[in-house]
């Protein structure tokens, strides 16, 4: 039987309100409907971003699809944002936590927006629709794992079994065996959040 109270406590407010968010948007999407209105509303449109839409920068990240009627996107995604998030947020702060989202998420939807522009001859296309939490949690892996290498004192450790898992998942994605994913995203992801880790190891600044 699952200890729900000692599950709950694993996170905190701020994760667990982004887990509720996610879910939300995902059942008032149609479970993930590309064609819904909060799909299109949330998606990266680069002429809307231009235009003030600024939310459209960090809002893919909240845009989960539905493939072949599972929802193992979404579902994967709260896991480890749950493990990732929550454990971060526990050994620091709320507004830590958000900080890193809000890097992580830009980062990685800019980088994969840049990606299919480029590599699908879309330049001057506004919308490229794309989502998924999966750029943010995979820069919070890297984000966790190269800070406590480089700041032995800092409270969370990666578990080596997820670690290991996303890695071989990523290079699943990478080699086409999972499908059209956002793969950009992820590595983007990672490294950004490698690189906050070690800045953040060395600096002691945030």
């Amino acid at each position: 039987m699952i200890n729900w109270q000692h599950f709950l406590k694993r996170a905190g407010k701020v994760t667990i309100a982004l887990v509720a968010l996610n879910i939300i948007i995902y059942i008032f999407s149609a479970f993930g409907d590309s064609r819904s209105e909060i799909t299109q509303t949330l998606s990266f449109d680069k002429n809307a971003i231009l235009t003030g839409e600024l939310w459209r920068l960090i809002t893919p990240a909240f845009i989960h699809f539905n493939v072949a009627n599972f929802h193992l996107h979404i579902l994967f995604n709260m896991m480890w944002l749950w493990e990732l998030g929550g454990s971060i947020e526990k050994a620091k702060t709320p507004k830590y936590l958000l900080v890193l989202i809000l890097i992580i998420g830009v980062g990685s939807n800019f980088f994969q927006y840049a990606y299919y522009e480029v590599t699908l001859g879309e330049f001057g296309a506004s919308r490229i629709l794309f989502g998924g939490m999966s750029g943010v949690v995979y820069g919070l892996l890297g984000f966790a794992f190269v800070r406590r290498r480089f700041d032995p004192f800092f409270p969370t450790r990666v578990n080596e079994a997820i670690l290991n898992f996303m890695l071989i998942w990523m290079l699943l994605g990478f080699v086409g065996i999972v499908g059209n994913i956002a793969n950009i995203a992820h590595l983007s992801g990672l490294l950004i959040g490698a690189a906050l880790g070690y800045y953040t190891a060395k600096t002691k600044r945030f």
